[in-house]
């Protein structure tokens, strides 16, 4: 009887031993697993702030054009908007749970759906050219006092939030819903924007930057290839109608931008006067050589190159830092990209990884549109650089997004 207590004995003492040893492994599991996420942090943030960084570098070289008077103002109009982009950054990550709790509920698609069409609609009907300016062609813009807003920009975060809001039904709340409707409500929504953005702010090439972001979305999501590559391949076929009725009903500078790009794109003709900013923009990328002109030598940003501050900063950029600074920036872009997308990759939840790997795509396409314009590879579709091109309304933005990925970052730390 003694032994068989003996054996009892020594049979709970290993299980108890057991269990330490597995309980110390897992908080080495877990002490490790929190100290890579606030790695991770650390590194995203480093490469948020080298980017605002070296947009602030760039903004004051492309402006060194101007007098003493003209300069300091710009450098204090720049320096708000990048306070109130800090503010916000860290306001976002602080309020994260707040931001959540409203993004997640099923009436806030319709309320973004039905906020952005009022507002961009009024912006388009109101006949009020001091409040609701036309810019290149364009509209979307609100301008009060000094501050101006470009709305549809702004509009990109809420878009992202809608579109992961909509992957996300029937996953984090266990109802049954087919992938066919999540699939035909991005459809759904993402035209409704386009055509909004399109006809009535007259601004495609922002309304082609919120289509690459849904189609950046709906590749991460988990609706199958079988769904999406018909749909694709039929997007590509109808391309030749969608250009036939695009090139005959389109006019003015558009029409011009369109034509000067074919020219360009086939015959490296950049001679006509809507070419002029393709061609000077590659007079900067080519006499930047390896090493640049050095900051502040640029030639192309003394009224060669127009929107030298704004869309075509990159140019000014690779013209004074060269081959190198292009590497460095294009770095410092896909490795926050692909940072964002390792978070990304290890949300808790489907709504946190469609945000977050929606931000990747709004952050990576901005970024290929706005230098494949510089580079002539693409048509102008005045497109803000992230961080680089000056103004607020790109920051404020991508400030309020990249907030969000440091909140969901910061959610997956294991207790």
């Amino acid at each position: 009887m003694k032994k068989n207590l003996v054996i009892d004995d020594d049979i709970v003492e290993n299980k108890t031993l057991y269990k330490k040893v597995n309980d110390i492994k897992k908080e080495r599991e877990n002490e490790k697993e929190n100290n890579l996420i606030s790695r991770r942090k650390s590194i995203i943030v480093s490469f948020f702030l080298i980017l605002i960084i070296i947009g602030g570098i760039n903004f004051f070289s492309s402006i060194s054009r101007f007098d003493n008077k003209i300069m300091f103002a710009k450098i204090i109009k720049q320096s708000m908007i990048l306070i109130v982009s800090l503010l916000i950054f860290g306001a976002t990550i602080k309020s994260g749970n707040t931001i959540y709790k409203i993004i997640t509920k099923p009436g806030f698609r319709l309320f973004v759906l039905a906020s952005a069409v009022t507002i961009f609609l009024a912006i388009a009907i109101i006949p009020n050219d001091n409040l609701f300016p036309t810019i290149n062609g364009g509209k979307g813009w609100v301008h009060i006092g000094p501050v101006s807003l470009q709305i549809p920009e702004l509009f990109k975060v809420p878009f992202i939030m809608l579109l992961a809001n909509i992957l996300a039904r029937g996953k984090d709340d266990n109802k049954k819903i087919t992938y066919w409707k999540n699939f035909f409500s991005i459809i759904f929504y993402t035209l409704i924007f386009f055509i909004v953005i399109t006809f009535a702010l007259h601004d495609m090439g922002t309304a082609i930057h919120y289509a690459m972001i849904a189609s950046f979305i709906i590749f991460l999501s988990d609706i199958p290839n079988k769904v999406i590559f018909p749909a694709f391949f039929g997007l590509l076929a109808s391309i030749p109608v969608f250009l036939y009725i695009f090139l005959n009903t389109l006019s003015g500078y558009k029409l011009d931008r369109v034509k000067a790009f074919s020219d360009g794109i086939l015959h490296g003709n950049y001679t006509r006067e809507d070419a002029y900013q393709i061609y000077q923009s590659l007079i900067a990328f080519g006499t930047g050589g390896i090493l640049g002109k050095g900051l502040g030598n640029g030639v192309q940003k003394y009224n060669y190159i127009p929107e030298v501050e704004t869309d075509f900063a990159i140019a000014n950029f690779a013209e004074e830092t060269g081959f190198v600074g292009m590497i460095i920036i294009l770095f410092s872009f896909f490795s926050l990209f692909f940072l964002i997308m390792g978070v990304a990759n290890n949300s808790k939840t489907y709504f946190s990884k469609y945000l977050v790997g929606g931000v990747g795509g709004y952050l990576i396409t901005q970024v290929i549109i706005n230098i494949g314009v510089a580079i002539g590879l693409i048509p102008v579709f005045g497109i803000p650089l992230p961080f680089i091109s000056s103004g607020g309304s790109s920051l404020l933005a991508i400030s309020i997004a990249m907030g969000l990925v440091i909140y969901v970052n910061n959610t997956q730390t294991l207790k």
